[in-house]
């Protein structure tokens, strides 16, 4: 496991810096300006940037190799984050945010790939766990430095970019070889939707949740607790552990029992845990134990439905499959801000209700599809994994799936039939 210290070490520090931008841009949006929409704009063009770069970058790390190319992607990103704290102008902040989503979008591509190409299919298993742990462990960390400085200052911009520098040290002083990478095989989105439209349907709704969650959540929070940042911090540090911390458990679950009724289950529970969320005091203790089980609902709905789309395909579709549920997440996150945004901006706690009726749309879907269309299976239902919601190279370190075949020859990557 030793060469694969260097990527996450300095996926770690990443994560800390992005986990604290993530929720600084809504915070800092509405105590200068206020409006909704414009955070939920944000949103949107973030993540626009970080599905224009998940599919270009590629080409990228193949050209000049991992080192180089975390380095460029992470100079990026220092620049145009430290560019945010130089101008209030709202177009150069969304040509700023769409930029921050391609180099994000570039990094995540080096690090997915460095581990896909180091890693065996006897291991693929816990070098993804430990990447995820990396990743969402360092970006529930990162939720503590909100609220130590003033968000309308440029101190937490400057410290960032400090971070993200620092990330940098790990890759770039590993004496560990970089491999290559080659291009996967594709499936048609089309034939993929025919294949398991429970699948992209439930990817995509899972990016409409965490779309919202991560853009206008702090939003929610900071208005719900009187704009204490400190305390909106704790209140994410939870949501997200809660999202770490009960991936394996509903995913075991899901393993034993028919995975629609999982996501029932699930998105059913958001609904819920999110009316009490409603009705409960911010001061009330539960309050705490709430965020936890929703950040649970919200953080696996994505994996589960993943998971269900692979149970229907070949095990050569796989890696092409689960690239075109992530293009349906993607759509999801690019949507959801504004949504988010607009519920917000014309309802009473209007997020919560958001998410309501996300989830419990995605649950009647699934219901009828159990009533009225039983599953096709191509082949033995497949382990849950948990995969986060990054890059297409992620995909193809899901142990469900042969990439390292399809890194040791191309004679393997059949076209889609």
């Amino acid at each position: 496991m030793v060469r694969f210290v260097a990527p996450l070490s300095g996926m770690f520090i990443f994560a800390l810096a992005s986990g604290y931008l993530t929720t600084l841009i809504p915070l800092r949006i509405n105590a200068t300006d206020g409006n909704d929409f414009l955070a939920g704009l944000m949103g949107t063009a973030y993540y626009l940037g970080l599905l224009a770069g998940s599919f270009r970058s590629e080409s990228i790390v193949c050209r000049v190799g991992h080192i180089r190319s975390f380095a460029c992607f992470m100079a990026l990103l220092c620049a145009t984050v430290l560019s945010l704290a130089l101008s209030e102008n709202t177009i150069s902040w969304l040509v700023l945010r769409f930029l921050n989503g391609m180099a994000v979008a570039g990094i995540f591509v080096v690090v997915e790939s460095w581990l896909l190409c180091e890693s065996e299919s006897s291991n693929r298993g816990k070098v993804l766990s430990f990447y995820m742990v990396s990743l969402y462990g360092a970006n529930a960390i990162g939720q503590l430095f909100v609220g130590f400085l003033d968000s309308s200052s440029l101190t937490p911009f400057i410290l960032i970019g400090i971070l993200l520098s620092l990330s940098i040290f790990p890759p770039a002083m590993t004496r560990i070889p970089t491999p290559e990478i080659e291009v996967a095989s594709s499936l048609g989105f089309r034939k993929l939707f025919e294949l398991t439209p429970s699948g992209v349907l439930g990817c995509f709704a899972g990016g409409l949740v965490l779309g919202g969650l991560y853009s206008m959540l702090p939003i929610y929070l900071a208005d719900a607790s009187n704009s204490d940042n400190h305390t909106v911090a704790i209140f994410l540090a939870i949501t997200m552990t809660g999202g770490m911390a009960l991936q394996f458990p509903v995913g075991y679950l899901s393993d034993i029992i028919d995975r629609r009724k999982m996501l029932i289950l699930v998105t059913l529970a958001g609904c819920v845990v999110c009316l009490f969320l409603i009705l409960s005091s911010r001061e009330s203790w539960l309050y705490y134990p709430l965020l936890f089980l929703f950040g649970g609902a919200a953080f696996t709905l994505y994996p589960m439905a993943i998971s269900h789309g692979c149970d229907h395909m070949h095990p050569d579709d796989i890696v092409a499959g689960t690239q075109g549920l992530l293009l349906a997440y993607s759509f999801g996150a690019c949507i959801g801000p504004i949504l988010a945004s607009l519920f917000m901006g014309h309802i009473s706690e209007g997020l919560m209700l958001y998410f309501i009726t996300v989830m419990g749309a995605t649950s009647i879907f699934f219901y009828i599809r159990m009533a009225y269309r039983p599953a096709i299976y191509t082949r033995e239902e497949q382990n849950f994994i948990p995969v986060p919601g990054t890059t297409p190279i992620v995909t193809q370190i899901d142990p469900r799936s042969d990439a390292e075949e399809l890194l040791e020859t191309e004679d393997t990557a059949k076209p889609a039939s």
